[in-house]
């Protein structure tokens, strides 16, 4: 249901792949929101290449969808 929920909302705007839980990539920035095999936790990473304080803000951003 989560992963769902984030696909809902930032898939439109960017490229969607499922291979390996939910990775949405935009020109600047990406992420990958997945299930642990082996234990009760969402792992999340977020990527961007030359902007550190973008990949913060998404981060944050993120976590707070994810955590609510």
């Amino acid at each position: 249901m989560l992963l769902r929920r984030i696909e809902e909302e930032y898939g439109p705007k960017g490229n969607v792949t499922k291979i390996d839980g939910l990775s949405v990539s935009f020109d600047d920035w990406r992420f990958n929101l997945r299930k642990s095999n082996t234990e009760p936790v969402i792992r999340l990473n977020v990527e961007s290449r030359h902007n550190d304080a973008l990949m913060r803000q998404k981060t944050e951003e993120l976590l707070a969808k994810i955590v609510r």
